[in-house]
């Protein structure tokens, strides 16, 4: 795969696969009105030099850093520009509630519970998918990116990522959601909101193949490093599936299977619990409902046909935007 990005006007979309690189796109988007991949060229797509400078502004509100205005004429890309980010910045964008797309506040934001993994890239698909009118948050786990201990309980996990919720949003109603053990995340965070007595409008458990057909990749290698494979080898598979950035090292992935390993116990570990409200889970027609997501007793269930061009998003996001109203 080529990845000389610096002349590159490329139109395909290539998600974003790390925090900085979904705090740049998100900034980007705001600046130029539109989502754009992590490979498509700045000027390229129409920004100009004022764009620029307001991205470059952006940086120093966020991170009181200042960067050289050239920084996105020689960093044209997402994909580049995120280095720098990611060079000073990584920890404070390490925190659990990252913003994966700004709406326009005609919908309440979705928030989404990261996966086994903990990677929320995936989730930028669906944020796409669903339409720049809505704004949709990812929570990603602790220790993922920086060494600090995983969090072990479901239940630890979702009186923390409350607050983060009602931080950004603190009446509600909520959309929340998830896929694989995230699922069970955000039912403990229906139940604490409902016991609060606030609305939880949505509570979408939504199989992970649905959102990127690679995700299955990640969980499977994470899998294979359990017994035994290497680290880098592993990481080598991810960047040739563009899961990764280029840049990463071993540690992530290090990182990456502690955290699979803390989620999948904790969701092992949970006793479950009492949530009144329905759950909507969303599959593929045929497909066998994922062994780690609770039991609900009132459950809808959405069949995800194909689109023409073969992937089943589009269906999904007609769902999802029909229960959000």
């Amino acid at each position: 795969m080529n990845l000389a990005v610096e002349t590159s006007t490329d139109t395909g979309y290539a998600r974003p696969r790390d925090p900085a690189e979904i705090w740049v796109a998100r900034h980007w988007q705001d600046v130029l009105g539109f989502c754009v991949g992590i490979r498509e060229n700045f000027f390229g797509v129409g920004g100009n030099s004022l764009d620029a400078a307001r991205v470059v502004n952006a940086v120093l509100d966020e991170f009181d850093r200042q960067l050289p205005l050239n920084a996105v004429t020689e960093n044209p890309t997402v994909e580049r520009f995120a280095a720098l980010v990611r060079e000073e910045n990584g920890r404070t964008l390490s925190g659990p509630l990252v913003e994966l797309q700004g709406g326009d506040g005609t919908h309440p934001p979705l928030f989404m519970v990261h996966p086994a993994s903990g990677q929320l890239g995936s989730y930028c698909h669906l944020a796409r998918a669903l339409g720049d009118d809505h704004t949709v948050f990812g929570l990603q786990p602790v220790g993922l990116h920086t060494d600090a201990a995983p969090v072990t309980t479901v239940e630890a996990m979702a009186r923390a990522y409350l607050d983060e919720i009602r931080a950004v949003d603190p009446v509600g109603p909520y959309l929340l959601g998830g896929c694989s053990t995230g699922v069970a995340v955000a039912v403990e965070l229906a139940h604490l909101l409902t016991e609060a007595g606030a609305e939880v409008r949505l509570l979408a458990a939504i199989d992970a193949e649905l959102v990127e057909p690679t995700g299955g990749l990640v969980d499977s290698s994470l899998g294979q490093l359990a017994q035994g494979r290497t680290a880098a080898e592993v990481l080598d598979d991810w960047k040739e599936h563009d899961l990764v950035p280029r840049d990463e090292n071993p540690d992530f992935v290090t990182r990456s299977l502690r955290v699979w390993q803390a989620n999948r116990a904790a969701v092992r570990d949970w006793t479950g619990t009492s949530y009144p409200g329905p759950l909507d889970t969303f599959l593929a027609p045929g497909t066998e409902r994922p062994a780690d997501w609770p039991a609900a007793e009132d459950e809808r269930a959405h069949e995800c046909a194909a689109g023409p061009d073969g992937t089943r998003l589009p269906a999904v996001a007609d769902e999802l935007r029909r229960l959000i109203g």
